[in-house]
């Protein structure tokens, strides 16, 4: 049997090689066609992380403003003004990242105190905005003699 003289096919031994360079040409670029399409949707799914975990955070302040802002109302000489001020002064903190806050506050009937607070998330995604919101509610409490 004579040695092939197509390149590729056969090594200088005569041997045959399961793959010769012409595989090697197909396969020419496929790494890069791979990338173009995994590293979007890998790039998406990083997003979508982070901005659950914005929403999260965001979602956390705002209930944490709003339970502070009610327990500051609701105590002893407090107040709507007292309450709606410690629940700005927590959703504009440093490290809040809640954007356009917003706090209200409303006495209801049977001495009970409510208070909202809402705003929206940081968006890394653009075109997107996401809202959080809480509130609380509770008795005003009130020294009452025993007369």
């Amino acid at each position: 049997m004579a040695p092939s003289r197509r390149r590729g096919l056969r090594s200088p031994d005569g041997v045959p090689r399961p793959c010769g360079t012409r595989c090697r040409a197909r396969d020419e670029g496929s790494s890069v066609v791979e990338a173009v399409l995994v590293v979007p949707v890998v790039m998406l799914l990083l997003l979508v992380a982070v901005q659950f975990a914005l929403w999260m955070h965001a979602s956390q302040v705002v209930q944490l403003a709003a339970s502070e802002g009610d327990r500051s109302a609701r105590s002893v000489g407090g107040g709507p003004t007292a309450g709606m001020a410690t629940a700005r002064q927590v959703v504009t903190g440093p490290g809040s990242d809640v954007q356009a806050p917003s706090v209200s506050t409303a006495v209801l009937p049977g001495d009970a105190q409510l208070l909202r607070v809402s705003g929206t998330a940081v968006s890394v995604l653009p075109g997107l905005t996401f809202a959080v919101s809480a509130s609380a509610i509770g008795p005003i409490q009130q020294f009452r003699s025993s007369e």
